[in-house]
């Protein structure tokens, strides 16, 4: 296998385990029992155009916007674990 499609195949598996995160907070019931009143949907939508962006970057054929991609997805998922844990 080339450098390049293992890098797509990580992606996928990230995008996969990302899209699964969303998923599930748009299940999620939104609750108004806080200060900020639409600030729960914003986030939803928010992390959705994080998602559709990782899906367009993996999809180009370019090797550095595979590279990036895999780089945001990462991060996000990084980001979840620790708003999670803490």
């Amino acid at each position: 296998m080339t450098f390049i499609k293992i890098i797509t195949i990580i992606n996928w598996i990230l995008i996969s385990i990302y899209g699964g995160f969303v998923g599930w907070a748009f299940m999620q019931e939104s609750k108004r029992s806080h200060e900020m009143g639409n600030l729960e949907s914003e986030i939803k939508v928010v992390m959705f155009l994080m998602f559709l962006v990782v899906i367009g970057l993996n999809l180009t054929s370019h090797q550095w916007m595979k590279i990036l991609a895999m780089i945001i997805s990462a991060i996000l998922l990084f980001t979840i674990y620790q708003l999670a844990t803490n």
